[in-house]
């Protein structure tokens, strides 16, 4: 193995390795500097893709007893308003074109991959299964937040019932915990494909990849539910404006008539330490990957290298986003409009880089690409 191909393997593995320590410094300040306020503070619950509803459960039957001891008129606000960005209100026509051309090309790419995927039998393998369950991830996030927000851009349409609110807020924590999940079960698929590539049919066959993308779907869709029940439990009484262009968990928990303190620091603790469970283990399988490749020939590490390069440069960018998102909030370096757009950024990123890193180098692509997508405007030519 040569020493430039060891260099590119091991930088390549370092890049998500360097968000660990930022990490881990993010939680110590989480822990000993959080705010009562997160708009005043430092510290807000961010909901970026994580699982922060695993709070735990003495915590929710305090608040569930607390309001149960409340009268029904506490909770007076039956809608919140979005305020989208407020410092930016001058720009929002301009901020509404680029969120578009972004949404737009996010959907147009995931959903091509859809289509060629389906289309090709060559594209029947696992591992573009799994690359179809995170476009369909990474459409579900990018519309759950754009439609909305451009809705408020350009019609005004600020107003948002206090259930689809809330329904919003656990669809986002839902569709991005489970994308992280998918992420770990695509580091999981090239494991085996470098590590046992003779058994890999038989260990990755179709019942497993039924059964892994099932196990993460599900997973992620209940680990947000309890978060979600928490906040909506908490009295909302007097202000309904939300400082954000959709709702964001710390905006609209901050507006709850009570002390949420407590609610807002456990469940940084929380997302903090349980963001980077799937970021440990993708690490894991690949330093195993190095391991094994270390003595092996050129041949096979430029084999590995392309094999995993396209997941690795994804999980990096996914989890450098997410992590530049927190180290911000809780350090309180960028203002708050800054934070709306890098938050609404953080969601396109991704799903605009997926189908662009994993198409560009594969041939398969290409040629499914070539032959489908001329095939159409050759039938409407004729």
């Amino acid at each position: 193995m040569s020493r430039d191909h060891l260099y590119l393997c091991g930088s390549l593995y370092l890049l998500p390795l360097l968000w660990g320590p930022l990490n881990l410094v993010c939680l110590v300040y989480v822990t000993t500097n959080c705010s009562v306020r997160p708009e005043k503070g430092s510290c807000g619950m961010l909901v970026d893709p994580c699982w922060a509803g695993l709070e735990s459960p003495f915590h929710r039957s305090h608040i569930v007893q607390r309001m149960k001891d409340l009268n029904g008129t506490e909770r007076a606000v039956k809608e919140f308003y979005l305020v989208g960005v407020p410092g930016l209100q001058d720009r929002q026509n301009l901020l509404c074109i680029v969120f578009l051309l972004l949404y737009m090309a996010v959907m147009a790419g995931n959903l091509l991959m859809l289509y060629l995927v389906l289309l090709d039998q060559r594209l029947h393998t696992p591992m573009y299964f799994f690359l179809c369950h995170l476009s369909v991830l990474d459409v579900l996030l990018s519309t759950l937040i754009l439609p909305k927000m451009m809705a408020v851009f350009l019609l005004e349409d600020r107003l948002i019932s206090f259930a689809g609110c809330f329904l919003q807020m656990y669809l986002i924590l839902a569709s991005g915990s489970t994308e992280y999940l998918i992420m770990i079960v695509m580091a999981y698929d090239r494991y085996v494909a470098i590590m046992k590539p003779l058994h890999y049919h038989l260990i990755i066959n179709g019942k497993v990849c039924v059964v892994l993308t099932t196990v993460a779907w599900a997973l992620g869709y209940t680990a947000p539910l309890l978060h979600v029940l928490d906040a909506m439990s908490l009295p909302y009484c007097g202000p309904n404006i939300v400082q954000y262009c959709y709702c964001d968990y710390s905006s609209v928990a901050s507006l709850a008539c009570a002390d949420v303190t407590d609610v807002l620091k456990k469940a940084n603790v929380a997302a903090m330490c349980v963001v980077n469970i799937p970021l440990a283990l993708i690490l894991g399988s690949y330093f195993i990957i190095i391991l094994h490749i270390y003595s092996r020939s050129t041949e096979d590490c430029k084999k590995a290298f392309s094999t995993c390069a396209s997941h690795l440069f994804i999980v990096s960018v996914s989890y450098f986003s997410t992590d530049l998102l927190y180290i911000t909030a809780v350090t309180g370096s960028v203002s708050a409009d800054n934070r709306v757009i890098m938050g609404v950024l953080s969601y396109l990123l991704t799903p605009l880089l997926n189908p662009i890193v994993y198409s560009l180098r594969n041939k398969q692509i290409k040629q499914a690409s070539e032959k489908y997508l001329t095939f159409s405007c050759g039938s409407k030519t004729l």
